[in-house]
């Protein structure tokens, strides 16, 4: 390949330059974004069950869900949350699951299961779950003149199609904006006047045959009063003897005239009885309650407010489409609705205006949503997964821009933009990149003393970074923060194979050979080691294909992109050097490197008394091994190392039960405070808020911030958030402030959580309390949470079903009745009106004041088999308790858990803090039928950094095997292999001298450790064995080689530490999250380069006691004999 290269150099310069070209382009097309493209496969099931309680919807939707979907292929683990009104059911799926087949599976299923459902259930929603869900902009919007209810009108008419119009965007969401409805209220006033129109009405019928009874009676009072007067004087006329007195009644009712006038009477009293009684008969035939009620009203208005095709008809060979209905056009014409008509003579049909008021409102005093302390509507927009996040979020801010222009007084203020994360993060590794380029080559400058060599490998590191874009442009990966890492990582090594061909060439030239045979011969001597050194790099990121999870989706762009760079940077070691080495230097001379010299001098006296004190100096190895793993250990494990960015959140929970208006101004306290901080520029706040993906629900007790820091601050980002918690602390809410870029939150839960397992809900919660004081007993816990603060107090009606029947009841009845009596209103469609849609609402204002009492004193009317009616009281019935009821039943592979969780208090470590709680726990008796799991970051922890370990081991396995064919000896490898414990001893010693914890990060730091540390001794053990081989005694070996390759060791070394060093410092934002892997590689390499040149002498000499023979070719010829 070099000879090829030197006499052909335009060849190879051309195929460079097409390398650059490709790599610009690719470049160029390159979208950025935040993390890699992540194939997580996951899926969640939505599914409404309007008026059912958790219990109801856990038995009927979500527990029959999970039966059947439990057994579909690859089935990782289901989860699922039964929650007043909906259920939602979690299944994450194994990692090479056809997500595609898989989800066709599911809906086959779910249309199975709702045949069985009943018609309150919604249609499930299904959808798949991926972190390009997460929000990729939040801003605020605002219109100079305009109120809120003016905004939200120009938002939804004009704004949002344009801004959902914009290439990428999925969906727009609004918070804060007022919303119209239309309210159909049913008035009992006149509903009332109503009844008493219609009765008079009714009455008007009745007087003409009362008015003859009344006639009649006037007409007969004369002659009936008389008679009563005789009879009663007779009985009061003492001189009369009783005999007497009998006769004289009897002389006087037996009259014709007396029974005459008393046989009318009672056929007058007779008629008004009757009369009566049928005028109450027909008030009570006019029962228009039924009627009136709000599900009837609801349905007169859906069906009349209906228009759809009917079909099609022929004339002439004309098509004619037959559409029927219209529907309403305005609020007005629900006015005019008939009702009924009663077919009364004088009654007009019965209209809604005749029994409701119509009328528009709107929720102003049921939202929140402010800017600065001032009224404000938000937007939220998630983008399409096909687009990349920098580009959307780019696309939407020009078109906020071009909005902004086109409407005066527009502004919009945007409070979180995960385009700026990746600007921020992209532009601090780009950053670190160019950095550590510019370092090695000051570096190799000063070990070189030449600009022409210096030049010559100067330009490895940008056609290898070219040639590493290409190859990632066509494998498909992103310029993520993953992916540019691993180019900054490489960076510093990327001149390590072109130092080595160099300085052989350069060593050949001073031993009088010419530019070209220098160029080569030095090339062809060294290929081997730098190729062996590179796959011994690369090697240790081929183990990822093993590892699962989280740790294989983030790393695999890391890997491969810097496997390519390595890769790239082998193939222009190989060509382009020596192809410009053979022209450049055919006049270049070897310089002098007096101070190096006298360093030589000193390492020699070093490596001499170590070698005379071998013991001292491996035990010494030893114990800074043990010691600097004690120290680390101590300090415990962490996911990531959050990243400080100029955006903060912030989370305010009021307690359960409080009113919206006191959310409301606890909140603008809040938001006072926080502008009151130095450093903060604006403060967006609204209730309610969204989770990681982007799908929180709304609360009045819970209102979300966003903070935007002012960019001119000289502040710590974290001095302010804790100013921001500190100013908060003693609001009688729950409140918290943090970086919105929390991997460990995003990633897994953050502190500690405890899963308890159980079938028996009241087992279940108590076990829960119980563990939820175990854990306030643990130091370094906060606000411990026993998983049921938001229990809701419920009123238990069991109903006794031989006393319901006895009542001509049954359970069904029961409920149907007081669920209806319960609604205070119902939803009835939408109209539209012009550009605007309207909600319907059906209420009354004859809304009973529900209570306990009201329930405990409930009357249910029955209708009996004759058509009689009767009042039973429901605790005639049913035994009525008060009870505690789960907000949301939740399980995991069909079983339910309540989650026990506790906060990490600032300065512990959440796996230190885990290991003393899962010791408190070991002493808890846990009851029969219960189950503890630990979840959350622990476990997240815990399973990545197994991932890790794996992928090392497997990583030191292949690099031995490598060596092994290189060294072509069991026993060279072995000792090299000694130079990774030091490696480890540095990295750990960088982290406890940094303050950094051990993160996934990090031990990705001491993987890549393991495959860059070795190829210091592969050069020192390969050269010492060289020397034996041409006869030089084992002590002179060691002591000589360590003396002729401390140079190229100490070069590629400091090249590489000097590539991270910008990376190590964090400096910019967004940095922190890679500084363990540049931290650990720094100490390790620093430390082990150092102690290789002392140790690996030291072990060599202890393990090759024998002479070593060189093998003649003529000992390798196979005789015919």
């Amino acid at each position: 390949m070099s000879k090829f290269s030197v006499r052909k150099p335009l060849t190879v310069f051309m195929a460079v330059i097409a390398v650059i070209v490709l790599g610009i382009v690719s470049y160029t097309r390159m979208t950025p974004d935040l993390m890699p493209n992540m194939n997580m496969p996951y899926v969640m099931i939505m599914t409404s069950y309007p008026g059912a309680n958790p219990e109801k919807v856990e038995m009927t939707v979500s527990k029959p869900m999970e039966q059947a979907l439990a057994t579909l292929d690859g089935v990782k683990s289901m989860s699922s949350t039964s929650s007043e009104n909906y259920s939602m059911v979690f299944i994450e799926f194994e990692e090479k699951t056809n997500m595609d087949s898989t989800t066709v599976d599911i809906l086959q299923r779910i249309t199975q299961l709702e045949g069985a459902w009943d018609d309150m259930v919604g249609t499930p929603y299904l959808m798949k779950i991926n972190p390009n869900m997460m929000p990729v902009l939040v801003s605020a919007v605002e219109k100079e003149g305009m109120n809120n209810i003016q905004l939200s009108e120009f938002l939804e008419t004009e704004l949002l199609n344009k801004l959902e119009s914009v290439n990428g965007v999925a969906s727009v969401t609004t918070s804060g904006n007022v919303t119209e409805q239309v309210n159909l209220m049913l008035s009992q006033e006149k509903i009332n006047a109503l009844y008493d129109k219609i009765y008079a009405e009714m009455d008007k019928n009745f007087a003409e045959p009362l008015k003859g009874i009344e006639d009649g009676e006037a007409a007969l009072k004369p002659a009936y009063d008389s008679f009563a007067d005789a009879l009663a004087q007779i009985d009061a006329n003492d001189q009369l003897t009783d005999d007497m007195k009998e006769a004289s009644k009897t002389q006087i009712t037996n009259s014709a005239e007396y029974i005459q006038v008393m046989t009318a009477w009672e056929e007058l009293q007779a008629g008004r009885q009757e009369l009566e009684s049928a005028m109450e008969a027909a008030h009570a035939q006019v029962n228009l309650d039924q009627l009136l009620s709000m599900d009837t009203l609801s349905g007169i208005l859906t069906a009349q407010n209906f228009s759809m095709p009917a079909g099609y008809v022929m004339q002439d060979g004309v098509q004619y489409l037959v559409s029927v209905g219209d529907e309403i056009k305005s609020y007005e014409e629900i006015n005019e609705l008939i009702l009924v008509d009663l077919k009364m003579p004088g009654i007009e049909p019965v209209k809604v205006s005749d029994v409701a008021d119509v009328f528009i409102s709107d929720n102003s005093l049921d939202i929140y949503a402010k800017i600065n302390g001032n009224d404000g509507v938000m937007l939220t927009f998630s983008k399409q997964s096909s687009y990349a996040t920098a580009e959307v979020a780019e696309s939407i801010m020009d078109r906020f821009d071009s909005l902004s222009e086109e409407y005066d007084g527009l502004k919009f203020t945007v409070l979180m933009n995960q385009g700026d994360y990746i600007d921020i993060i992209i532009g601090s590794i780009t950053s670190s990149l160019l950095w550590g380029a510019l370092f090695a080559v000051i570096i190799l400058f000063l070990f070189l003393k030449d600009i022409r060599p210096t030049f010559i490998t100067l330009c490895s590191i940008p056609v290898s970074v070219f040639f590493a874009i290409v190859l990632m442009y066509f494998s498909g990966i992103s310029l993520n923060m993953m992916s540019l890492s691993g180019l900054a990582i490489a960076v510093g090594m990327l001149v390590d194979n072109s130092v080595v061909v160099i300085e052989n060439i350069y060593r050949l030239k001073s031993k009088g050979e010419s530019a070209v045979k220098a160029a080569v011969s030095g090339a062809a001597q060294v290929s081997g080691a730098i190729v062996a050194s590179t796959l011994t790099t690369i090697s240790v990121f081929l183990p990822i294909v093993f590892v699962d999870g989280l740790s294989r989706e983030l790393f695999t762009d890391m890997a491969l992109t810097l496997g390519y760079a390595l890769i790239a940077s082998l193939i222009i070691a190989l060509t382009l050097v020596p192809a410009m080495a053979s022209g450049i230097l055919k006049n270049a001379k070897p310089k002098e490197h007096k101070i190096f010299d006298k360093f030589n001098g000193g390492y020699k006296k070093v490596v001499t008394w170590s070698l005379s004190h071998k013991p001292i100096v491996l035990i010494a190895a030893v114990v800074m091994l043990a010691a600097s793993c004690f120290g680390a250990i101590r300090k415990g494990f962490i996911f990531m190392p959050d990243m400080d960015m100029p955006q903060l959140s912030a989370t305010l929970e009021m307690e359960e039960g409080s009113s919206f208006d006191e959310t409301k101004a606890m909140s603008d306290e809040a938001v006072k405070r926080i502008q009151a901080v130095d450093g903060v520029l604006t403060v967006g706040a609204m209730t309610g808020g969204t989770d990681a993906m982007g799908m929180g629900e709304g609360s009045t007790t819970s209102v979300t911030m966003y903070i935007i820091l002012d960019e001119n601050t000289d502040r710590e980002i974290s001095d302010i958030t804790k100013e921001i918690n500190e100013s908060c602390s003693d609001l009688e809410c729950e409140f918290e402030a943090a970086g919105i870029m929390d991997i460990s939150s995003l990633m897994g839960g953050a502190g500690v959580v405890i899963n308890v397992f159980g079938n028996d809900l009241d087992q279940l919660q108590k076990t829960a309390n119980e563990v939820a004081a175990i854990l306030e007993g643990v130091e370094g816990t906060i606000d411990v949470s026993n998983g049921m603060e938001e229990n809701d107090p419920a009123l238990k009606i069991s109903v006794n079903k031989e006393k319901a029947m006895l009542k001509g009841l049954t359970v069904a009845q029961v409920f149907a009745d007081i669920s209806a009596n319960l609604s205070t209103e119902k939803q009835s469609g939408d109209i539209t009106s012009g550009s605007n849609s309207y909600d319907v609402i059906i209420s009354s204002d004859a809304v009973t004041e529900l209570t306990p009492d009201y329930i405990r004193n409930y009357t249910l009317s029955v209708t009996g088999m004759d058509g009689t009616k009767s009042e039973v009281k429901l605790s005639e019935i049913a035994e009525i308790t008060e009870a505690e009821t789960l907000s949301a039943i939740a399980r995991v592979d069909q079983t339910r858990y309540i989650q026990v969780s506790a906060a990490i208090e600032e300065g512990y470590n959440v796996t230190l803090v885990t290991k003393d709680v899962k010791k408190a726990v070991e002493d808890y008796n846990t009851p029969d039928g219960i189950e503890l799991d630990f979840v959350g970051e622990d476990e997240t922890i815990n399973e990545s950094m197994n991932d890790m370990i794996l992928m090392m081991l497997l990583g030191i396995i292949l690099v031995y095997m490598i060596m092994v064919a290189q060294f072509q000896s069991l026993k060279s490898p072995f000792i090299v292999m000694f130079t990774i414990p030091l490696a480890f001893t540095g990295g750990l010693l960088g982290l406890l001298i940094t303050g950094f914890e051990i993160s996934v990060i990090s031990m990705l730091g001491f993987v890549m450790l393991c495959g860059i540390i070795v190829n210091n001794g592969i050069v020192l053990v390969d050269y010492i064995n060289q020397l034996r081989l041409d006869g030089v005694s084992k002590k002179e070996a060691i002591i000589e080689a360590g003396v002729t390759r401390m140079r190229p060791i100490l070069m590629t070394s400091i090249t590489t530490i000097l590539g991270l060093i910008v990376m190590a410092l964090g400096q910019e934002e967004g940095a922190a999250m890679m500084q363990p892997i540049a931290i650990v590689s720094i100490g390790g390499l620093i430390y082990a380069t150092a102690l290789t040149l002392i140790v690996i002498p030291c072990l060599y000499d202890m393990m090759n006691k024998k002479e070593m023979r060189k093998i003649d070719a003529k000992d390798l010829e196979i005789s015919d004999k």
